[in-house]
């Protein structure tokens, strides 16, 4: 950002600074909550240009917000208020209505096009897994694909490796890396930014059951490769490798970024403030860093280092689900997800474990509960790469 703000950037940071904490989540509430006595807000400018140029950080803010209470509503709505297939649908209806063309993946087409990562996840539910892809610019030539990839687990018990109850509620959040990833579409065809870029949503529950995958349980992925799945509670991994090789094999991106509420070892590491990121393309890590100074959203680059990926080879598959000791599991999950990524498309992964969903409020655009954590972050970095 210039280092004398600009009068649409001041009116962008006002609206937000203003907007984002008014945010309730009241959607099961039988008895409305008193809400805030904040009627209007009047910004004062001394220009006509002045005018017209905080006109656009309001229009630029209003859309932002707009996205990121998206994000809240549907982290905080519990599974039975959205399960995979409603879930799947909304996306879908939301994509439609912004002017993105959307494929939804059902069952039969999964096991067609060879998810088998995704759909070990699924086997234990009772609940069809979905994959939906939401394009903006589709067909449109000479533009740079940017891939966005969001985990989608509704809700997570761990499966066979069952969570303790404690807290296992929350789990309804680990599906906040494709909440954001809708957000994102939904906000880049709002802007209709010049480039073409791509959502992907693998959607599903992990659950307990006769069916469900087990521990051991060998699994061949969307690329090929072949997963030795340990812990069934390292799920998110799973549903993601299909995504990210299905969007790279596919798309041919000049970037993927993914998002995903991914490692426990990453709310360990940060705590709830911030997400931790990793990837290969050191140039976007930096811009993101230095964006974030602007949206508030705070990240900390982790290290993708040889010694973690050793842990990830398996003596009977291609690789396994997790590593062999419990040290640096944010980092060995984002190497697995590199596995399935070729080694020329530049990635960037966000483990938002511990800023996704907070215990309490951590900032001012943080409330308890579903923060849309990073979505204001990323959505500056695809305005400015739409703008380069």
């Amino acid at each position: 950002m210039p280092d004398k703000p600009e009068i649409s950037d001041l009116a962008q940071i006002c609206a937000e600074s203003l907007g984002l904490p008014l945010y309730r989540f009241t959607k099961f509430k039988t008895e409305e909550e008193s809400k805030s006595n904040i009627k209007e807000i009047t910004l004062a400018v001394l220009t006509d240009n002045e005018h017209k140029d905080g006109k656009k950080g309001l229009d630029l803010a209003t859309i932002l917000i707009e996205g990121c209470n998206l994000v809240r509503d549907l982290v905080n709505t519990p599974s039975n208020g959205l399960r995979p297939p409603q879930y799947a649908e909304l996306a879908a209806e939301i994509g439609k209505k912004v002017g993105l063309k959307v494929k939804v993946f059902h069952e039969k087409e999964l096991e067609k096009e060879g998810f088998g990562a995704l759909l070990a996840v699924n086997r234990g539910s009772e609940e069809p897994a979905r994959f939906v892809v939401l394009e903006h610019n589709a067909g449109k030539k000479g533009l740079d694909t940017i891939c966005l990839v969001g985990k989608g687990i509704t809700f997570d018990s761990g499966g066979i490796s069952l969570k303790p109850s404690e807290s296992m509620e929350t789990m309804k959040c680990d599906m906040a890396g494709s909440a954001m990833v809708l957000a994102l579409m939904r906000i880049v065809a709002k802007l209709n930014l010049p480039l073409h870029v791509v959502g992907f949503m693998p959607i599903t529950d992990n659950m307990p059951s006769g069916k469900a995958t087990v521990p051991g349980d060998i699994v061949k992925s969307y690329s090929g490769k072949t997963i030795e799945i340990l812990n069934t509670d390292a799920e998110g991994r799973l549903i993601l490798a299909d995504a990210l090789a299905y969007a790279d094999k596919n798309y041919n991106p000049k970037l993927i970024i993914d998002f995903a509420t991914l490692t426990g070892a990453c709310v360990i590491a940060l705590g709830e403030a911030g997400a931790g990121v990793m990837g290969t393309d050191q140039k976007a890590i930096d811009h993101l860093k230095e964006l974030s100074e602007f949206s508030g959203d705070k990240i900390w680059q982790l290290p993708l280092w040889d010694e973690y990926r050793e842990e990830l080879k398996s003596p009977i598959a291609d690789i396994r689900n997790i590593g062999t000791t419990r040290g640096a599991g944010t980092a060995k999950g984002a190497l697995f997800l590199q596995t399935f990524i070729r080694d020329k498309t530049p990635w960037v992964h966000f483990d938002i474990a511990g800023s996704a969903f907070v215990s309490k409020p951590t900032h001012r655009y943080y409330p308890k509960g579903a923060t849309a954590s990073c979505v204001r972050l990323v959505s500056e970095f695809l305005i400015e790469q739409g703008n380069k």
